[in-house]
């Protein structure tokens, strides 16, 4: 067994690149080596990073069925444990798969989809370590919690919760967002189509809408937020919705709102829109300074109108259930309409355009510099 010694390397500092991938190792299990491009812009920086941890042994790199990843090293692993245990125990104890790591390929899919998922959640502001967020999840948790920053928490923190007539087993959610007003269920396909099994899903909805009502006390319905690694998987999702091979569970039969959001930088940008639900309210308020409000006995759901009556639907954050009920609505009344989207969005949504839909384009740059300035 090894012993870290007064030589040994100390804890890196919280706000290091050396830090985060020590962090995401314990509560992942394994971190995929494409991760850490997202945490740092510098190539050099990180391959530095990466081989003085694997110098001091508190990283090694597991590569195997052509999936590379990053894991704890055994000093690694005891170094957190003695310096931060209230953070990393629940992670770094016990059989469980971010401890006892196992090498089949789905099972390591499943860790590298969870780090992705927190990494996203980490760039856009979101709370995430256990010692920092409110234990809405704990039974031993009383009283009324107030979630006065967005967090996050993994399907594993979940499962604390015990409630034997709602188990979440078999759910493929990889966690759920807590924000001052809002709930989201949180999945994260990847590179792949979402599949669902819509009766267990339908338990886990029911699960987070129960601890919205006994722990945080507001009654609301909980929304879908579907991660992916690339806007091709939004077009091909939006072509089925067109055919027999819709996906009821994403289109009508789960979440009123299920977004759509990508593992990169535009991704962690629109979910740090979902998190501050006045910037929202702002980028609609500019945008219809170019419209009109939609008249209250409107035939169907939209923002705004245009100057010839059109209507106009604001899909810079896609919601994919509403999306599909503004085109269902527009083929099934033959009228024109409008779909207003950010520059990286109109490859994906374009195919969906037919001869009664136009796109009118964002500029994602000026839109971030004007109302994501904190960033």
């Amino acid at each position: 067994m090894i012993r870290i010694s007064s030589q040994s390397p100390t804890l890196p500092s919280h706000n290091s690149l050396n830090y985060e991938l020590l962090s995401l190792m314990a509560i992942c299990g394994e971190v995929p080596c494409t991760c850490s491009a997202r945490l740092t812009a510098s190539e050099s920086y990180r391959k530095k990073v990466v081989t003085s941890l694997t110098h001091d042994k508190l990283l090694r790199i597991f590569s195997r069925h052509h999936l590379r990843g990053y894991r704890l090293g055994v000093r690694g692993k005891r170094l957190l444990l003695q310096q931060e245990p209230e953070r990393f125990a629940f992670y770094l104890s016990g059989c469980s798969d971010t401890n006892a790591i196992k090498s089949e390929v789905s099972r390591r899919v499943r860790l590298h989809r969870i780090a992705q998922t927190y990494v996203t959640m980490l760039n856009a502001g979101a709370m995430i370590y256990r010692d920092e967020k409110p234990p809405i999840f704990s039974p031993a948790a009383s009283g009324s919690i107030r979630i006065e920053q967005p967090c996050f928490y993994d399907s594993r923190e979940m499962k604390e919760a015990e409630l034997e007539m709602l188990k979440i087993r078999g759910s493929r959610m990889a966690g759920a967002l807590f924000t001052s007003s809002r709930v989201f269920a949180v999945y994260n396909s990847m590179g792949f189509l979402p599949v669902f099994e819509p009766q267990v899903e339908q338990r886990a909805k029911v699960m987070l809408e129960q601890i919205c009502r006994t722990k945080i006390s507001f009654n609301l319905k909980a929304s879908g937020l579907l991660l992916s690694d690339s806007m091709d998987i939004l077009r091909i999702l939006l072509e089925h919705s067109r055919t027999r091979k819709l996906d009821h569970f994403l289109l009508n039969d789960g979440y009123e709102h299920f977004y759509f959001l990508t593992n990169d930088s535009y991704g962690e940008a629109l979910l740090q829109l979902l998190c501050h639900p006045e910037i929202i309210a702002q980028v609609n308020a500019a945008l219809l300074q170019e419209f009109q409000s939609p008249p209250p006995n409107s035939r169907l759901e939209c923002d705004a109108v245009d100057d010839s009556g059109s209507p106009v639907l604001f899909c810079y954050l896609p919601d994919i259930p509403r999306l599909y009920r503004f085109v269902s609505a527009l083929d099934l009344l033959n009228i024109t309409g409008i779909l207003v989207c950010f520059d990286f969005q109109a490859d994906a949504l374009r195919p969906l355009c037919g001869d009664n839909i136009e796109l009118q384009i964002i500029d994602f740059q000026k839109f971030k510099m004007r109302f994501l300035s904190f960033d």
